[in-house]
Formats: C-alpha cells, sequence, structure tokens
C-alpha cells in the first residue's frame, strides 16, 4: 500500500502530546484531520461531536488547549486520531509522565475505546506491568527482528526471550520470589485482574 492508503486504515499517537497539537482549541484540534481531508464544515462538526460523546471528552469541547493537563491533551490526541476512523490505532507509550491513577484512566480509555469502535490498539511500551496487565498479545522487537509474538505470560517466562531482548522482569515477579511464590505469572495475573475489577468497581 502507498502511505496515503496506510494512513486512511492506520493511526499513530505520539508519546508526547504537545509534539501532536498545533491548534489553541480542542474542538479544532480534533477537527483538523477532517479538514485536511476536505470534509465539509458541517459534517465535521458532526463527526467531532460523535467522538467525543463516545471518547466521554465532549464537555471539553470548547475548552482551550492550555487549560487541559497532560493526560486530558493525550486523550485529546487519540480523539484527533480516532475521528479519522482508523482500523488500528499505534500509540507510543501511551502512559508516559502520568501518575498511577492517571494510568489507569489511560488505559481504561483506551480498553473503552477497544471494545466501543472495535479499533485494533497497539502499544509500544517498555512497561512489562503495563504489558502483562492490558495485553492480549506480545510482540517482542529486537534491532528490527521480531523475537516473538505470544502471550505475555509466555514472554515473561522465557529466560532467554528475556535476556535476549533485554526485557525487565515485572516487579510483581521479584515479590512473588521474595514471598516464597513459585509460580510468579500466575501470581502477577491474578494481582493484575484483582487490580482492573477494583478500579471498575469504583467507577460503578
Amino acid at each position: 500500500m502507498s502511505v496515503k492508503e496506510r494512513a486512511e486504515k492506520i493511526g499513530y499517537v505520539l508519546q508526547d502530546p504537545n509534539q501532536m497539537i498545533s491548534k489553541t482549541m480542542f474542538f479544532e484540534e480534533v477537527a483538523l484531520g477532517l479538514q485536511l481531508r476536505g470534509i465539509s464544515e458541517d459534517e465535521q462538526v458532526q463527526c467531532v461531536e460523535k467522538i467525543l460523546h463516545v471518547t466521554g471528552l465532549y464537555p471539553f469541547r470548547n475548552w482551550p488547549i492550555s487549560a487541559l493537563s497532560f493526560g486530558q491533551k493525550k486523550r485529546v490526541t487519540i480523539a484527533s486520531v480516532l475521528v479519522l476512523e482508523p482500523q488500528i490505532l499505534i500509540l507510543d507509550e501511551p502512559t508516559a509522565g502520568q501518575d498511577l491513577a492517571h494510568y489507569a484512566k489511560m488505559m481504561d480509555f483506551l480498553r473503552d475505546m477497544n471494545r466501543s469502535l472495535a479499533v485494533t490498539v497497539l502499544m509500544v511500551t517498555h512497561d512489562m506491568n503495563l504489558m502483562m496487565s492490558y495485553d492480549d498479545r506480545t510482540l517482542v522487537l529486537d534491532e528490527g527482528q521480531l523475537l516473538a509474538n505470544a502471550a505475555p505470560a509466555e514472554v515473561l517466562t522465557d529466560p532467554a526471550l528475556i535476556s535476549r531482548a533485554h526485557l525487565s522482569k515485572l516487579s510483581l515477579q521479584e515479590l512473588a520470589k521474595k514471598a516464597g511464590i513459585n509460580d510468579a505469572i500466575t501470581f502477577a495475573e491474578k494481582f493484575s485482574a484483582y487490580e482492573r475489577g477494583r478500579y471498575d468497581a469504583s467507577r460503578s
């Protein structure tokens, strides 16, 4: 496919939202891609309002970008890509620079987008806890080579792969070791599932 054809199917979100944002107002930023594609103004409004409702960002539609937090800016950049209806959304370190509470909110936001919009979410990350807690499948890359395509637990229980790809172990693995738990990965999976369930319960 040509670059143009790929761009119609794949959306990419940079690690730092400030490197993507070019407008001063929230609504204008989300509409920019549609404008560049020559979409009519009326249709732009309809598409932007739709994606803002889906992403839960509609209350901020008239806000200036300068009034947003770092995490909110990240969600603006994600919405500005989702409004173009990509089949695949690639995010570079989506939780970088965020504390635990905002980390959980961002991942919950992405999980909702994955389900409600049926868009494949591909995350680039060095955070093994993030990968273990949220990923369905893990691709391990090193110097341009694909070393593994497997479930997170398979990756984290392969010492040779961890060494070759210079991966770090889960902090939960270290905790399990100190607590005398033999199956560290099952422990980590159950702990992550419990944490996600507790966060979901706090939202409802």
